[in-house]
Formats: structure tokens, C-alpha cells, sequence
């Protein structure tokens, strides 16, 4: 059996991200996909882009924080909770070498895996802005409900049998028309796992799992105490205390 190592929403937290790295390594994968958001919130957005960008075995997709990077949009989303100050700040440690690794990054990719069709993207986007998904945000509104009825609406006119995806950093399992699988973040989330998805298949058949790491979460909060609007983020985004 093949296997594809599956994570995403990093979000600054090399923690985490080395951590989910070595399993996938250890184990094998003969492909990594991390499915976007390499920057913002954690505190080091910076490490986080030069590793991936070492690793010629992962292929990154885009999020919507490495996009707001490339088009240098610093001001808050929509329901969106991370401040413009700190987007800001996070901004001013990237490069323009990095603006051009994430210029890279595609909106989706496709593999066949047992013989049926698997979708890898951030989110579910809107099919009409996916060629030119720089110029038009393509992502479609988070739905906080994660039904297959929600889903199956969302992805009306997708031709795949299953889409893995993040971006809402709470996973899920769900059967509708397709499989939708809401892979979790790695490391933008209460408990101090690194949190992943392993794929494996053969040409009949294919099957997944999900992964728990145990990581320093408390050094990522030290770290971000340095950070602009640090305390903020971990409260919100690791505590999940609403404010």
C-alpha cells in the first residue's frame, strides 16, 4: 500500500509541524500534501515557510492567510478574528523569496487513488474563480454545521468521490454524495497533538486514517508572547475562549 501524508493550517507553529513531518517520514509516505495556511497566528510564520519550502516531497496548497501574504492584505476578513496589526507584523518577517514560494502554491490538487477520484484543497471554492484564484477570492463561506447536507450543496457540480480540506480547524467525517473529510489543523487547536490524516491505497482500494503527535504547545505559547496580539490569538485560536 501507498500512503499520502495529509495535514494543514500550520499557521507559525514549527512545533507542530516538525512533529508531523518526522511521523510522516517514519512511516513512509511517498507524498506529503499540506492543504494551506502556512502562515499567521503561531509565531513562527517564517521557519514554517523555509521548511516546507526545503522539503521537495510536500506539495503545499493555497489558504487564504498565504494568499492575503502574497497580495499583501493585512486587513481583517470577514469573521475573520486575526488583527491586522498582527498580519502586519508577520508580513514584515517574509521575504519576497517567500511571496514567490507561495505564488506556487496551486488552489487544488487531484489523485486517483484505488481507482477513484480525491480532491486536496483548502477549502470548497467557487469552480468559476479557479483559474484565476489571485484575483478573486475562490473560497467559499465556512459552514459551521459540517452536515453532508451542507456539504453536498456546497460542492453541487464537483466531479470527485471524496475532498479532503481544512481551513475550519475542527475535523470531521462525513458521507454525503462524496466522502468529505475536514482534515483539522496541525497545530491551531486546544489539544497538544499534532493532528494529521494518513491516506493509503493500492489500484482496488483506498482507506484513511487520522494521527495524534504529542508537541511542546506550551513553548509555541511562550513564543507567542513575543508576538503582536500573541496572547490574543492563543486564547482564541488554542483555548478556543471567545471573546
Amino acid at each position: 500500500m501507498k500512503k499520502i501524508g495529509v495535514f494543514t493550517d500550520t499557521h507559525g507553529n514549527t512545533q507542530a509541524l516538525l512533529k508531523m513531518l518526522e511521523y510522516f517520514d517514519k512511516i513512509g509516505c511517498q507524498e506529503i500534501l499540506h492543504l494551506g495556511d502556512v502562515v499567521d497566528i503561531g509565531p513562527h510564520s517564517r521557519e514554517c515557510m523555509d521548511i516546507l519550502y526545503s522539503r521537495k516531497d510536500v506539495t503545499c496548497l493555497l489558504g487564504n492567510h498565504d494568499r492575503d501574504f502574497i497580495l499583501n492584505h493585512p486587513d481583517v476578513r470577514p469573521f475573520s478574528h486575526v488583527p491586522t496589526e498582527h498580519k502586519v507584523e508577520v508580513f514584515s518577517t517574509l521575504n519576497e523569496s517567500h511571496r514567490e514560494f507561495a505564488k506556487t502554491f496551486p488552489l487544488c490538487v487531484v489523485r486517483n487513488c484505488g481507482g477513484q477520484k480525491l480532491l486536496f484543497c483548502h477549502y470548497p471554492f467557487d469552480l468559476t474563480k479557479a483559474q484565476n484564484y489571485f484575483d478573486d477570492f475562490p473560497f467559499l463561506p465556512i459552514d459551521l454545521t459540517q452536515t453532508a447536507t451542507a456539504f453536498d450543496k456546497m460542492t453541487e457540480g464537483y466531479d470527485f468521490d471524496a475532498i479532503f480540506f481544512g481551513h475550519k480547524h475542527e475535523p470531521c467525517d462525513v458521507v454525503g454524495k462524496r466522502v468529505y473529510v475536514n482534515v483539522g489543523s496541525v497545530g491551531c487547536h486546544p489539544q497538544p497533538f499534532a493532528e494529521g490524516v494518513v491516506i493509503e491505497y493500492d489500484e482496488q482500494s483506498w482507506t484513511y486514517h487520522r494521527v495524534q503527535i504529542p508537541y511542546d504547545m506550551e513553548k509555541v505559547h511562550r513564543d507567542m508572547q513575543n508576538l503582536a496580539c500573541g496572547e490574543q490569538l492563543y486564547k482564541f485560536y488554542f483555548l478556543r475562549i471567545l471573546q
